[in-house]
C-alpha cells in the first residue's frame, strides 16, 4: 500500500479501469437510465448480475463525499472521435496565431528571415515530446492528458502542477488567440470594409452607427489595456457552442480546419511565387540577432505548436485509441511543421522582415507587392478561421477538470455530466475564466508564460514515459524515481546558468556542476536501470493486467531509442524555457506556487487516494465470480461482465 501524501501515485488498475471499460460502463449506465425504480423506502437502482446477465435492484444507502453508488445522473463520456476528427482537432487547434501573428513578430524581434529555423527547432522539441505523448495516449487513453500520466508515475502534487501548466495552454492560450483575433478583425474592418473605428482623427462613424466601441483594449494601440469587446465576443461564442457538446462542435471543427489548411497553402504558395530572395532573405540571419535570437524565437514560436497535445486529452473520446492516438499526433505534427516552415519562408521572402506587420503579416505583405486581391482573401480568411483555434483550445479544459474532479482534487461540480454526455458546468466555469482573460489581458503579456508552462508540462510527460518504461535494480529500489527529478533539475539549472548568468563565475560553476550531475544521472539510468517487460514496471503494474501491458505487444506504439528521446526532449524543453526573461520564469514559478497552496488547502484533504480510495489491486480485481465492486476515482461501479 502506497504512503498517503503529495507523492501518492494513482494505481494503474484504477486508471486502466477508467480507460478500458468506458464503453462497458456507458452501456451499463444507459441501461440504468431505463431501469430505475422508486419505492416507498427511498431510491432504488438496478445493478448488473454477472451470473445470469440480468439486473437486480439495490437500495441507495448513505455514503460519504468520496464514495457514492452509481446513479442514472452519473454518466460517462462516449467514444465518438475518428482519426479524421482527431487530426482535424490537432491541426485546427495548432495552426492559427503561429502563422497569422507570430511569424511576423518573431522575424521583427528575434530572428529576421531565419524565423523558419525557429519553427524547425520548436518543431523538433514538439516531436521529441510528441512521440512520448503518442505512446502514453494509446496506453492510457483517459481524459486528462499529461495529468493522467504524471499522476500514475510521479504522484499527486506533480499531477496537480502539470494540470496547472495545461490550464495555461487550454484556457489562457485560447484567450490570447481571441485577443489577436480582435486585432485582426479591427484591421480588416478598417482596411477592407472601409469602416472608420474612431482612432486618431476619425469620427468612428459609418452612416448613423458608431463603431468606436470596438477599438477598446486593442493590443496594437499603446499597451493594449482595457476591455476588448471582440475578444470577449469570440470567446463567449466558442463557449456557447461547446455547451452543446463535442459531437456538435467537431463538425464545425472539421469544416474550419479544412478551410484553414487551404488558406495557409494559398498564402504560402502565393508568397513563394512573390519571393525576392536576394532582396529580402540576405542576410538570412541578421548579425544583431545571432544564434541567441534564433533560440529566443524558437521559444516564442512554440506557442504555435500548442494544440497537438490536446489530442491526448481527447483520447477518452477516441475510437480505437491504441491505433488512432499515435497516428493523429504524428500526422498533426508533420502537417503543421511543414506549413509553418513554408509560410515563414514565404512571408519573409516577399517583404523585408523590418516591414512585416505584427498584426496582419500576410495581408500587409501582399499589399506591398500590389496583390490587393490576395491581401483581401488572406485578411478575410484569417478573420474567418482563427476563431476555431479559440474553440479547440478551450475544448480540452473541461475534460482536464473532469479528471481532476473525479480524483477529488477539484470540487465535484467539475465532474458533472449532463444527460447528453456533456461537461456543461465545467465548460461554463472554464469559459468564464477565458472570457475575462481575453477581455482584459493583452496578448504579449500571455505568450511567454503560456510557452513556458507547456514546455514544463512536456518535460514532465517525457519523464513519465521513462518512469513507466524502466525498472530500478533489485539492490537499489526506487533509483529511477530518484534519477528523473535530478535530470529535470540539472537541465533547468544548466540552461538558466548558460543563458542568463554565463558572464558570472557563479553561473559557470553551476553549469559545470549540473553537467557532471546530468552525465552521472544519465549513466546510472542507462547502465544501472533496466527496460521493463511490462508497461508501468514492477512497482506500478496492476496484478490483474487489465489490457495487455506486455512491452512486446505490437498493437501498441512504442517510443524508439529509449531513454534517449524523452531525455533529450526534457533537455530541449528546459533550454527553451530558459530563453525567456527571468521575470517570465518568475511569474510562472509564482503561479505554480499558488497552485501548490491550493493543493495543500483543498486537494490533499479531498483527494480520493488520500482518503482511502482505490484500495489495493487485490481488493479491486476484475474477477466477476467474486462479484466485487470496482472503485474508480470517487465512483463505485457494479462488477463488469
Amino acid at each position: 500500500m502506497q504512503r498517503a501524501g503529495p507523492w501518492l501515485q494513482k494505481p494503474l488498475h484504477a486508471t486502466f479501469a477508467e480507460t478500458e471499460t468506458n464503453s462497458s460502463i456507458s452501456a451499463i449506465r444507459n441501461d440504468l437510465n431505463h431501469s430505475t425504480q422508486n419505492n416507498n423506502d427511498g431510491n432504488s437502482y438496478n445493478t448488473y448480475n454477472n451470473d445470469n446477465n440480468t439486473y437486480s435492484s439495490i437500495q441507495e444507502s448513505s455514503f460519504d463525499q468520496n464514495t457514492y453508488v452509481i446513479t442514472p445522473s452519473d454518466r460517462s463520456i462516449p467514444r465518438h472521435l475518428t482519426l479524421f476528427d482527431l487530426v482535424s482537432i490537432g491541426v485546427g487547434g495548432t495552426i492559427g496565431s503561429g502563422i497569422f501573428v507570430l511569424c511576423g513578430f518573431i522575424a521583427n524581434k528575434y530572428a529576421g528571415p531565419a524565423v523558419s529555423i525557429c519553427w524547425v527547432i520548436s518543431g523538433l522539441a514538439a516531436c521529441l515530446s510528441g512521440v512520448c505523448y503518442a505512446e502514453l495516449a494509446c496506453r492510457l487513453p483517459a481524459a486528462g492528458s499529461s495529468y493522467v500520466y504524471v499522476y500514475a508515475s510521479m504522484g499527486e502534487l506533480p499531477a496537480m502542477l502539470v494540470a496547472a501548466c495545461l490550464t495555461l495552454e487550454y484556457v489562457v492560450s485560447g484567450a490570447a488567440v481571441a485577443r489577436s483575433w480582435g486585432d485582426k478583425m479591427v484591421r480588416w474592418m478598417e482596411d477592407d470594409l472601409g469602416i472608420g473605428l474612431g482612432r486618431g482623427d476619425k469620427e468612428g462613424q459609418d452612416g448613423l452607427f458608431h463603431w468606436s466601441w470596438l477599438v477598446g483594449g486593442r493590443d496594437g494601440d499603446g499597451d493594449g489595456g482595457g476591455f476588448n469587446v471582440l475578444a470577449a465576443l469570440v470567446s463567449a461564442t466558442s463557449i456557447l457552442l461547446l455547451m452543446n457538446g463535442v459531437k456538435e462542435s467537431k463538425r464545425v471543427t472539421n469544416f474550419f480546419t479544412m478551410t484553414k489548411v487551404l488558406l495557409v497553402v494559398f498564402m504560402a504558395v502565393m508568397g513563394l511565387v512573390l519571393m525576392k530572395p536576394k532582396e529580402n532573405l540576405t542576410p538570412f540571419l541578421p548579425p544583431q540577432f545571432g544564434l541567441g535570437g534564433i533560440f529566443r524565437g524558437a521559444t516564442s514560436s512554440f506557442f504555435g505548436y500548442i494544440g497537438f497535445d490536446e489530442l491526448a486529452c481527447m483520447s477518452h473520446e477516441a475510437i480505437n485509441p491504441q491505433r488512432n492516438m499515435p497516428l493523429s499526433i504524428v500526422y498533426t505534427l508533420g502537417i503543421v511543421t511543414l506549413l509553418y516552415v513554408a509560410a515563414a519562408l514565404a512571408l519573409t521572402g516577399m517583404q523585408p522582415y523590418t516591414d512585416i506587420s505584427d498584426v496582419s503579416g500576410f495581408p500587409s505583405a501582399f499589399q506591398s507587392n500590389d496583390m490587393n486581391w490576395a491581401a483581401q482573401i488572406a485578411a478575410f480568411g484569417e478573420v474567418f478561421t482563427l476563431p476555431i483555434v479559440v474553440l479547440i483550445s478551450i475544448m480540452a479544459q473541461p475534460r482536464l477538470q473532469y479528471a481532476l474532479a473525479k480524483d477529488g482534487l477539484l470540487p465535484p461540480i467539475f465532474a458533472r455530466v449532463d444527460e447528453n454526455g456533456n461537461l456543461w458546468w465545467g465548460t461554463v466555469i472554464a469559459g468564464i475564466a477565458m472570457v475575462l482573460i481575453a477581455s482584459f489581458v493583452p496578448f504579449h503579456h500571455l505568450n511567454d508564460m503560456i510557452c513556458a508552462g507547456i514546455l514544463i508540462a512536456f518535460a514532465m510527460t517525457d519523464s513519465s514515459l521513462v518512469l513507466m518504461r524502466y525498472d530500478s535494480p533489485d539492490n537499489d529500489e526506487g533509483l529511477v524515481d530518484r534519477l528523473l527529478p535530478w535530470i529535470n533539475l540539472t537541465c533547468f539549472l544548466w540552461s538558466v546558468s548558460v543563458t542568463h548568468f554565463w558572464d558570472y563565475l557563479l553561473g559557470k560553476v553551476v553549469a559545470l556542476v549540473c553537467t557532471y550531475k546530468l552525465i552521472q544521472s544519465m549513466y546510472r539510468l542507462i547502465y544501472k536501470c533496466t527496460p521493463s517487460e511490462t508497461f508501468g514496471g514492477k512497482t506500478r503494474l496492476s496484478k490483474n493486467g487489465l489490457g495487455d501491458m506486455n512491452m512486446s505487444n505490437r498493437d501498441y506504439f512504442k517510443t524508439p531509442l529509449m531513454p534517449y528521446i524523452p531525455c533529450l526532449g526534457i533537455f530541449v524543453n528546459f533550454y527553451l524555457v530558459a530563453q525567456l526573461d527571468l521575470l517570465g520564469i518568475g511569474l510562472l514559478l509564482a503561479y505554480l506556487g499558488v497552485v501548490t497552496l491550493f493543493y495543500f488547502s483543498y486537494g490533499i484533504r479531498h483527494s480520493v487516494g488520500n482518503n482511502g480510495g482505490w484500495g489495493t489491486d487485490d481488493d479491486h480485481s476484475f474477477d466477476s465470480d467474486e462479484g466485487s465492486s470496482l472503485y474508480i476515482s470517487n465512483t463505485v461501479l457494479p462488477p463488469l461482465a
